[in-house]
């Protein structure tokens, strides 16, 4: 066959499969969207579900997720409540159930009856049961899958040797859209917007008002969490202590401690200690949370959920990262970010729980988290994240 005509055929081929996908595009009517864990997960998920938002314009989205332990935060408290998705569902997991087959059943004819056409596969890398699940939807009626392609183990932990940076989580989930056809952002710069609403953004100022005095209107607010729900990733409350005090001695700022209820003694502590600072633990909504962190200067905290609803809404995150999972894969999304994180010999553990007297986070010093949040309002706010270079060299 002739070059010419051979270059011809092929791009027919590519003609109709280019307009095939996009009559396949354009059938698409009720898409549910997966996404399973909590506030982080649910926030890192945000680009994928407007990339998908912004491609499928006339279909309606519906959210399916698990609600697995006492606290659990639900999608539907984090995510914008009007125009994204038009219903919320979720079905139980974890310790406690006793008909988990029952749970099951109920959720694949729910979801039979709401006649899905398409599934947005966004569960997390390294989830071990792609298939079941998709076998799960697929007994649920759903014929078009978007997002299970391109999802992979994690690296294997080597003792002695540096992790392997990996791509942000919230990247590798836009990959996976790609991979499907739909398009996407460059990496780093997905759509990260909570669609915080004029009432929120005033509710929370209020509450500044109320709880902060002139701190609000001084612009000298910043935001702590010292809490997490992983032992693991939690820096020593003693240098949040010390790093607290410097902050408003040395940089003049008024401390908004957030968290959840169950950080609120902790809070009381680190205030009492000061002699100032406001405590938000269990006190405002996740959605107002965000809306009050957005006042802040900076944030500064753990591997946690609060510092990505920091960086959702913008404000830049300080953050004592735990060794316990790979780099790279978990901080905060977006531009003047910094993490400090160490490399040690048990670093890729995965532990809920630290054995080894959270070794990695007690090499992080209260002067060098300091110094990156003074760093952190003298710099362009449009720096990239800066990442500390692993200061250990790790030999077994």
């Amino acid at each position: 066959m002739p070059e010419s005509v051979a270059h011809g055929s092929n791009l027919h081929q590519a003609e109709r499969a280019e307009a095939a996908t996009k009559a396949a595009d354009a059938s698409v009517r009720r898409i549910l969207v997966y996404r399973i864990g909590s506030i982080g997960d649910t926030i890192i998920a945000l680009p994928a579900v407007r990339a998908v938002s912004r491609h499928f314009p006339r279909a309606s989205l519906s959210f399916l997720g698990n609600a697995h332990e006492k606290g659990h935060v639900l999608a539907q408290s984090v995510l914008p409540p009007d125009g994204l998705f038009e219903e919320w569902l979720t079905y139980p997991t974890g310790v406690g159930r006793t008909r988990p087959s029952k749970d099951i059943g109920r959720l694949l004819l729910d979801l039979r009856r709401r006649k899905f056409d398409t599934l947005v596969y966004l569960a997390p890398r390294g989830r071990t049961h792609v298939w079941r699940d998709l076998a799960f939807f697929y007994a649920a009626g759903i014929r078009r899958f978007i997002g299970h392609q391109g999802i992979d183990q994690l690296p294997a932990r080597v003792l002695g040797q540096p992790q392997t940076v990996l791509e942000h989580e919230a990247d590798h989930l836009l990959h996976r859209l790609q991979l499907s056809g739909i398009p996407v952002p460059p990496p780093g710069e997905g759509e990260m917007d909570l669609g915080i609403n004029a009432d929120e953004k005033e509710r929370a100022r209020a509450w500044l008002r109320e709880h902060c005095g002139e701190a609000l209107e001084l612009n000298n607010l910043v935001g702590i969490a010292p809490g997490s729900n992983w032992q693991s990733k939690t820096w020593p409350e003693e240098r949040f202590a010390e790093l607290g005090a410097r902050l408003i001695s040395e940089l003049k700022l008024f401390p908004l401690v957030l968290g959840g209820p169950e950080d609120y003694e902790r809070n009381e502590r680190l205030i009492a200690l000061w002699g100032r600072g406001a405590n938000a633990a269990g006190q405002l909504s996740v959605r107002l949370a965000a809306a009050a962190l957005s006042e802040c200067r900076f944030y500064v905290g753990n591997d946690t959920g609060t510092t990505h609803l920091a960086a959702a809404v913008g404000t830049p995150c300080v953050v004592a990262f735990s060794a316990q999972d790979w780099p790279g894969r978990w901080y905060p999304y977006g531009r003047g970010h910094t993490v400090i994180r160490r490399a040690v010999a048990c670093a890729g553990c995965m532990l809920r729980d630290c054995d080894q007297d959270l070794e990695c986070l007690k090499q992080i010093e209260v002067g060098e988290v300091f110094d990156a949040c003074r760093a952190v309002l003298m710099k362009d706010p449009n720096a990239k994240t800066r990442r500390h270079e692993e200061m250990q060299n790790v030999t077994l």
